[in-house]
C-alpha cells in the first residue's frame, strides 16, 4: 500500500518554511546578506557625513577666529581723497566718443601729431599739421560742426621752415560737453 501524507497543520509561515526547498533558503540567505551589506554601507556613509560636518564646523570656527570682525576702512587724507576723485572723474569721461569725433574730423590733408585730454577741465588740446592754411581752417570748421565739441579755438599756428613741404603746424583746443550740458 501506498503511504499517505496526512498533514493537519495550519498553513502559516512555519508550514511554508518547513516545506520550502533549497532554492528558497538560498534566496533568503543571499537577500539577508545583501540587507546586511546595505546596512553596513549606510552606517559608513552616515559616519562620513558626521565626520565632514564636524570638520566643517571646526573650519568655520578657525576662520571666525582668524578673520577680523569688522573691516576697517583706511582713513584718507584730503589730498588722497582729491586724487581719488580726480582719477574717478578721468576714468568716467567719454573717451571713445571723443576719439571717434577727432577721427571723423581728421579727413583731408591734416595730420594729428599730438592730442592731450584734460579730464579735469573737459578740454582737448592738440597739435596738427596741414598742407596749407585752407586745410587748417577746414579742419577747425569741421571740429566746430561736431555736436560733442564746443569752444573750438586755434591757439597758435606757424609754417614749419625746417620741413621741405613747409606745412602749417597749429595748436588747437576745444571743450567737450559733459553730462551736465554745454560748457
Amino acid at each position: 500500500m501506498k503511504a499517505m501524507d496526512l498533514d493537519f497543520a495550519d498553513r502559516g509561515v512555519v508550514f511554508w518554511l518547513y516545506r520550502a526547498n533549497l532554492r528558497l533558503w538560498m534566496a533568503l540567505f543571499v537577500l539577508s546578506l545583501a540587507l546586511l551589506g546595505s546596512a553596513w554601507q549606510w552606517r559608513a556613509v552616515d559616519q562620513d557625513i558626521l565626520r565632514l560636518d564636524q570638520e566643517r564646523m571646526q573650519l568655520q570656527q578657525a576662520q571666525a577666529r582668524q578673520a577680523p570682525a569688522v573691516a576697517v576702512m583706511p582713513k584718507l587724507t584730503a589730498e588722497q581723497l582729491k586724487a581719488a576723485q580726480a582719477a574717478t572723474r578721468q576714468l568716467n569721461q567719454p573717451w571713445m566718443s571723443l576719439l571717434e569725433t577727432l577721427e571723423t574730423t581728421r579727413k583731408g590733408r591734416v595730420a594729428l601729431l599730438e592730442v592731450r585730454l584734460d579730464g579735469a577741465n573737459d578740454r582737448i588740446r592738440g597739435v596738427a599739421e596741414a598742407k596749407n592754411p585752407h586745410e587748417m581752417l577746414r579742419f577747425l570748421s569741421q571740429m566746430k560742426a561736431q555736436p560733442l565739441l564746443t569752444s573750438v579755438a586755434l591757439n597758435v599756428h606757424q609754417i614749419s621752415q625746417t620741413d621741405a613741404n613747409k606745412p602749417y603746424r597749429f595748436e588747437f583746443s576745444a571743450y567737450w560737453q559733459s553730462e551736465g550740458g554745454l560748457r
